[in-house]
């Protein structure tokens, strides 16, 4: 099923009606939209770099052939550079020190002899440091950040636990210990859902790298740890002097941001709720957009590029670690860049000039059409923010404030009481309906709408969750939780805090899209008194830039913590404070421009000559009061005020006659091709 029609979600009124339109296509080709976020420091992003596989494979050539050349001055005769033996020394004592190099020596002693034949000495995996010249958390630390600075491509460290109590210093060769803990027969596995010490079958308990005993040992990438004789094998500390968040620029092509950070997700082993984005962006375009990651090491993400699953689509760069996390909005805008095609030869012959529309759009020029769009256009939240299924997102998002958590279940899942009547005709009683799911880019939509056919007709879950395609995964979160007999409003809380508040943000935005076509319906194209400003004449409003909700994914199995759910005040993002216009004086004193209209929801001050309209349109369009915009449980619908109006920037038009029209327009496009 398209998109929304405009009428359907508020839109209805233009701000130069009597300026007529041209025909053309918009969006033939997905390369005829280009996208580029503007973050708050107004920076437009572009990709800077290119990490590509054969970059990142070559710097991984690289890297080991250094690691061998550390590797390879081990010998009987090896000693330590006269720096690393001062910084030694005083970190684990000379005893220690000494004791370290005689084990680095029989390593490669040990490794030769191996060679020569049966009964040769084995290479010694490990070497245990006693605490009498290490004693306490903060001399550990220190050993064990001076033996990972001159060794940490070959050697790895932890503190092992005696059973009387005693802690020790341990030494591994990365290599002995990979193969040391491997999970020996037998032994079980222990899913990674809480805290734990890395407790193995051995009379020693292995602590982690740096002397940490407490603390989370959870696993991000949710899979299963086993443990060996001699403990597990754990992650890499994250280092205190790192900021927790990396952001990086990501570049995508024809697919849904949504699917895009899934798909990353996946292949750096990570749940997609410690992913975040200022906004998700057209599937059908070209996008460049930030992204932000809990605690994902940099080396990993470039990695990355060389998973099997990495999507061909995607591309990043300019990654750097930073400390605040992003969030939902935090962005000034957008940078667009469009092709329309098929325009009639009568519009554009004179793109600069103005003419007198004849009879029909196709007969005013494009200069009429953008000499009108200088003076800007209506500020409505666009079409996509309702997503393009039958059952719209601000649909859904009316139900979560409602507190009718499964009617909104069953809206996310595409029930509802239409849909049950239609697929009972089709069905007969006694099979499968052949109904079929109205997202046309799902390339899995048989699968889904059998899957959801199950659920609509039979309320098994489970049963419905064993059909429906693992790249449905919203719907596979809700049928999951449902079949682990969760009620729904918990079920409702499975998915990313992010997806929830996309769906009440789209319920927001359709009233204020009803509200702005019906203030200028009865109040003109002028400021009029009542009307709010920001009292700050250097205030910006709010731009949340979110589209389509169906694009949000979520891993099932996931325990990994969502960020967004617990928002603290100082998270809160500070409002412009905004002044009512007292008197005809001030109304003419300011512009349409700077007139804004308040988001409903919690705190919010209201326009007094739209309280009512407000109250109004949301008991007819949605069935709620406005009330129950700052009553919702499940997620925080707070309010914020944008412009009736906006002005594009630094805008351009080019028009052209083109022999072959299906030729590719925009250059980026050829850019990051020529350059893979």
């Amino acid at each position: 099923m398209p998109h929304a029609l405009e009428e359907e979600v508020g839109i209805t009124e233009y701000l130069s009606p009597e300026v007529q339109g041209f025909s053309g296509n918009f969006k033939e080709r997905w390369q005829d939209f280009h996208v580029y976020e503007v973050d708050q420091g107004g920076v437009e992003l572009h990709l800077s770099e290119l990490i590509t596989p054969g970059a990142v494979a070559a710097e991984l050539k690289k890297n080991a052939e250094e690691r061998r050349e550390a590797r390879s001055a081990l010998g009987a005769s090896f000693t330590f550079e006269p720096d690393a033996a001062a910084e030694l020394d005083a970190a684990l004592g000379q005893g220690n020190a000494q004791e370290l190099q005689s084990f680095l020596q029989k390593q490669t002693v040990a490794e030769a002899s191996s060679d020569a034949g049966e009964g040769a000495a084995e290479a010694p995996a490990f070497v245990d440091f006693s605490s009498a010249e290490i004693d306490g958390k903060e001399a550990r630390k220190k050993a064990h950040a001076a033996i990972l600075k001159h060794f940490g491509s070959f050697l790895n460290t932890e503190t092992v636990e005696l059973p009387e109590g005693a802690r020790m210093l341990r030494i591994w060769m990365r290599e002995a210990e990979r193969k040391a803990k491997a999970p020996t027969p037998g032994s079980q596995a222990q899913t990674s859902g809480g805290k734990g010490k890395g407790k193995g079958k051995a009379k020693s308990k292995a602590k982690g790298k740096g002397g940490k005993g407490k603390g989370k040992d959870k696993q991000q990438d949710g899979q299963e740890k086993v443990e060996s004789a001699f403990g597990t094998l754990r992650r890499e500390g994250w280092p205190k002097d790192r900021p927790d968040y990396l952001y990086f620029r990501l570049y995508k092509e024809n697919c849904n941001t949504g699917e895009a950070v899934s798909s990353i997700a996946r292949c750096v082993g990570r749940s997609v709720k410690q992913f975040s984005f200022a906004g998700t962006k057209d599937k059908r375009a070209v996008t460049v957009q930030a992204i932000c990651a809990h605690r994902l090491p940099a080396d990993q993400l470039r990695r990355t590029v060389l998973h099997r699953l990495w999507d061909k689509r995607l591309r990043i760069s300019d990654l750097e670690y930073r400390g605040e996390r992003l969030r939902l909005g935090q962005l000034r805008g957008n940078r667009f860049k469009v092709v329309l095609r098929n325009i009639p030869p009568q519009a554009d012959t004179d793109a600069s000039a103005a003419c007198v529309p004849e009879d029909g759009p196709e007969h005013c020029t494009l200069g009429q059409a953008f000499s009108a769009v200088k003076g800007g256009f209506l500020n409505y939240f666009g079409l996509q923010r309702f997503g393009t299924r039958e059952v719209k997102t601000h649909q859904v998002g009316a139900a979560i404030i409602a507190g009718k958590w499964e009617e909104a279940v069953n809206l996310i899942l595409g029930v509802y009481e239409g849909k049950a009547k239609r697929a009972a005709q089709e069905s007969g009683g006694d099979r499968p309906s052949k109904l079929r799911r109205t997202d046309a880019g799902c390339v899995d939509a048989g699968q889904t709408t059998d899957a959801l056919t199950i659920f609509l007709e039979t309320g098994d879950a489970q049963k419905a969750l064993d059909v429906m395609p693992r790249s449905q995964h919203l719907e596979r979160c809700l049928l999951g939780a449902r079949a682990r007999g969760l009620p729904f409003a918990e079920a409702l809380r499975q998915l990313p805090h992010q997806a929830v508040s996309l769906y009440a943000h789209a319920a927001q935005s359709f009233i204020w899209n009803s509200v702005l076509s019906r203030r200028i319906r009865e109040f003109g194209r002028h400021p009029v008194v009542g009307d709010l400003v920001f009292a700050s004449p250097n205030a910006e409003a709010f731009d949340g830039d979110t589209c389509e909700i169906s694009d949000v994914m979520v891993k099932d199995s996931s325990n990994a913590p969502d960020e967004d759910a617990d928002l603290s005040e100082e998270d809160v993002r500070k409002l412009p404070a905004v002044r009512a216009l007292q008197n005809e004086e001030e109304a003419a004193a300011v512009t349409l421009a700077d007139v804004v209209l308040p988001l409903p929801g919690s705190e919010v001050v209201f326009p007094s000559n739209l309280t009512g309209v407000y109250e109004e349109l949301s008991q007819r369009l949605l069935g709620l009061s406005i009330s129950d915009f700052s009553n919702c449980s499940i997620v925080q619908c707070a309010t914020s005020e944008s412009n009736c109006t906006i002005k594009s920037r630094d805008r351009n038009v080019h028009a052209m006659s083109m022999q072959c029209p299906h030729v590719h327009l925009l250059s980026i496009w050829f850019q990051v091709v020529r350059l893979v």
